[in-house]
């Protein structure tokens, strides 16, 4: 498809608008001097030629007083031309000097004419009352023409430029990652060209997202595999070796200390293999959606399932909870791994002589859970830490809008859980 070029449309814009304009101009042009001329052929007012009169006896004037009827001319607004014996002395519209002009050449004037005494001379005196107005209209007209050849520039380019503002208000839209947002094609110029141009990379970012997406399900799909099929001989081996360990119990020391440390490291690997399945297939849940839900349903079910599941380990709990009227954005699923997590941290890190605390609250923009515990004194090895409980409950914290954040401080372990409210 052929484009048309914007300078060549602006080229033609520019045509047009000089040519409608100089028709205007000697339309205007026709039309004001219709409208003068029609006014000058009226009836002269016997009161300017009074004051002519007046004017011309005071000061004592002749025919050739120029300056004095030039002033006279100026203040009133009236151009006269002044004929003694038929012939030209003085005119305010032109240069007598440089022209020779006689009465008798024009039957218009000679009706027009009135006599008016200069002196010991009697002279004919044309008057212009409205001559002063055709210097007026060219002015008027001038300007009117130039404000309607601009005019019509604007108005060709006004579309073009609403049309650049809408491109640019709908790419900052795909800025700001909304891929979706299909840039709006019209016209058939470079504009409309580099439209399409961004449309087509729009389409193959979302092509590319989803073979990116595709890709990465298939990777964590074979990754789960792979861990659960690990997972099943880790388990047989893992029973073996405590069989092999009972056996041996009190005989072999040596043995007996190498099938505990063998022990100890299968069990290390399988949990490591159930943390990482249990992280590939909790990609699932980022790709699910959220709803706004009110805040009292849904956290007062979890927590009390936290209360019971530390008090039947042996906790003892303390709850500090004020629910509002608030909505927040969850994903039930992804919250309820998130506290189970949390349950099972305290569990597994928590001492069991301190109380536990547990508060909600509502703050400014988030419904926040605060879970506090003493720490315990481990007195053998402590128990190793992947973190791939908390890394996944702050991610899927983060993919509800929230957030999820630990500190430990003078002995205490603080967790809190930041819910957004809608």
């Amino acid at each position: 498809m052929n484009r048309r070029s914007i300078t060549g449309k602006f080229a033609g814009l520019i045509a047009l608008a000089f040519i409608a304009s100089v028709c205007f101009f000697f339309l205007s042009y026709s039309i004001s001097n219709f409208i003068i001329d029609r006014i000058s052929d009226a009836r002269i007012e016997e009161s300017i030629v009074s004051e002519l009169e007046t004017y011309v006896e005071e000061n004592r004037l002749r025919p050739e007083s120029r300056k004095e009827l030039w002033r006279w001319c100026r203040k009133g607004e009236v151009d006269i031309e002044v004929f003694v014996d038929g012939h030209l002395v003085f005119s305010s519209i032109f240069d007598v000097n440089n022209k020779q002009y006689n009465m008798e050449e024009s039957e218009r004037e000679k009706e027009k004419a009135r006599q008016v005494r200069f002196g010991d001379v009697q002279a004919d005196v044309v008057f212009y009352p409205y001559y002063h107005m055709y210097d007026k209209a060219r002015a008027v007209e001038i300007v009117a023409t130039i404000l309607l050849f601009f005019a019509i520039i604007v108005i060709g380019v006004r579309k073009e430029i609403e049309y650049i503002h809408l491109i640019t208000e709908e790419i900052q839209v795909l800025e700001g990652g909304d891929l979706t947002r299909e840039i709006t094609v019209r016209g058939d110029d470079e504009i409309t060209t580099l439209a399409e141009s961004v449309n087509e990379f729009r389409e193959s970012m979302l092509n590319q997202m989803a073979m990116i997406e595709q890709l990465e399900k298939s990777n964590r799909r074979t990754l789960a595999e792979i861990a659960h099929d690990l997972r099943t001989p880790l388990t047989s081996l893992i029973m073996y070796l405590d069989f092999a360990q009972k056996e041996i119990e009190g005989r072999e020391p040596t043995a007996e200390l190498y099938l505990t440390r063998a022990g100890e490291k299968s069990v290390r690997l399988k949990n490591l293999l159930d943390e990482n399945y249990c992280y590939t297939t909790m990609q699932d849940y980022f790709l699910m959606e959220k709803t706004k839900e009110p805040a009292y349903e849904v956290l007062r079910g979890f927590m009390g399932d936290i209360n019971s599941g530390l008090e039947r380990e042996g906790f003892f709990v303390r709850s500090e909870i004020s629910f509002g009227h608030s909505e927040i954005l969850v994903q039930r699923d992804a919250v309820a791994r998130v506290f189970g997590n949390l349950m099972s941290n305290i569990i597994k890190y928590a001492s069991m002589e301190d109380e536990v605390l547990v508060c909600c609250e509502e703050q400014d923009k988030f419904v926040v859970v605060t879970a506090v515990n003493k720490v315990r004194v481990f007195e053998g090895e402590k128990p190793e830490s992947t973190g791939f409980g908390s890394r996944i409950s702050k991610r899927l914290m983060e993919e509800m809008g929230g957030d999820y954040s630990t500190e430990e401080s003078g002995g205490f372990f603080t967790t809190t859980l930041r819910f957004l409210k809608t």
